[in-house]
C-alpha cells in the first residue's frame, strides 16, 4: 500500500491506495518505494476550473522565443484541439527522445529547457479540459528515475476501461501515445510511440468508471481506426497499465481545494 499527501499550503489530506497483485504492479511499486524526488507535484487536470493554463502556456512560449523565436502561435480561449496538436509538435521537435534529446535542447539554457517541459505539460492539461471537464486526473513524475522495458506479460495489462480511483503507470516517452492520437484526431504529430517502458511515474483517474458497453463500442471503433493508420510498430499498447486502487469511497469535490502533492509514503 501507499499514501499520497495532498496540500494547499494551509491544510493537508491523505489518499491511500492498495497495490494490485500483478507482477507489473509489484515491479512498479518497488520503483515507487525508491523515494525518488518528485518532479511534477502540481499536474492536476480538470481539477480547478480557474487554473491559468492558457496564460501559463503563453508564458512558456515567451521564454522559449526570447532564446530563439521559433513558436509562431499562442494559446487563447478559442484554441482548438487541432491548434494544440500544432503547438505540441514544437515540443516534440525541440525536445527529442527522453534519453538522447536534441542538440537544440542540450544547448538551450536551463530556464529554457524547463519552460519547454512546462509548455508540454500545460498543453496536455488544456487538452484534458477540452476533452471533458468531468474526468479529473493527477499525474506525478519523478526526477532522475530509472526506466525499464515492459515484458510481453506486462503489456497484456494495457487498458482504456477506466476505473474510478485507479492508479495507472504513466506514459514515460517523449512523443504521443496512440490513444491520445486517436482521441485528439491528430494528423500532425510525427512522434507517435507506443509505451514500451515503465517507471515510477503514475497517473490517477478520479472520474467515473467507464460504462462497459461504451468501452466495448470504443474498442471496436479504435480497432477499425488502427487498420487505417500507418504506424511503424506492430503493437500499439493502447491505454495505460493499472497498478493500484484507492482503498475507500471518496467524493472528488472534497479534494479540489488541494493543488499540490506534498509527499508519497510507501506502507509495506
Amino acid at each position: 500500500m501507499f499514501k499520497i499527501v495532498l496540500t494547499n499550503n494551509i491544510e493537508d489530506t491523505e489518499l491511500t491506495f492498495k497495490v494490485r497483485e500483478t507482477p507489473i504492479a509489484k515491479k512498479w511499486f518497488a520503483e515507487l518505494c525508491k523515494n525518488y524526488s518528485i518532479y511534477e507535484n502540481d499536474r492536476f487536470s480538470n481539477w480547478d476550473a480557474n487554473r491559468e493554463l492558457i496564460n501559463d502556456i503563453n508564458k512558456q512560449i515567451d521564454i522559449i522565443n526570447q532564446y530563439q523565436h521559433i513558436i509562431d502561435q499562442k494559446a487563447s480561449v478559442t484554441t482548438t484541439q487541432d491548434q494544440l496538436n500544432y503547438l505540441h509538435k514544437f515540443f516534440e521537435d525541440l525536445r527529442g527522445e527522453i534519453i538522447t534529446g536534441t542538440a537544440w535542447f542540450h544547448n538551450a539554457p536551463v530556464e529554457v529547457q524547463i519552460a519547454l517541459e512546462k509548455f508540454n505539460i500545460r498543453i496536455h492539461q488544456l487538452e484534458e479540459q477540452l476533452r471533458s471537464s468531468n474526468y479529473p486526473t493527477l499525474v506525478v513524475t519523478f526526477k532522475d528515475h530509472n526506466r525499464y522495458l515492459l515484458t510481453d506479460e506486462d503489456v497484456k495489462h494495457f487498458t482504456f476501461n477506466w476505473k474510478k480511483g485507479t492508479v495507472y503507470i504513466n506514459y514515460c516517452h517523449v512523443g504521443k501515445p496512440v490513444l491520445d492520437v486517436f482521441k485528439d484526431r491528430d494528423t500532425i504529430t510525427q512522434s507517435v510511440l507506443p509505451q514500451t517502458h515503465y517507471s515510477a511515474d503514475f497517473m490517477i483517474k478520479f472520474g467515473p468508471s467507464t460504462n462497459y458497453l461504451i468501452f466495448i463500442l470504443r474498442k471496436m471503433i479504435i480497432n477499425i481506426w488502427l487498420k487505417f493508420q500507418k504506424f511503424k510498430f506492430k503493437n500499439p499498447n493502447i491505454g495505460y497499465i493499472p497498478v493500484a486502487d484507492i482503498t475507500s469511497d471518496f467524493d472528488i469535490e472534497n479534494y479540489r481545494k488541494f493543488n499540490r502533492v506534498k509527499k508519497i509514503e510507501c506502507i509495506k
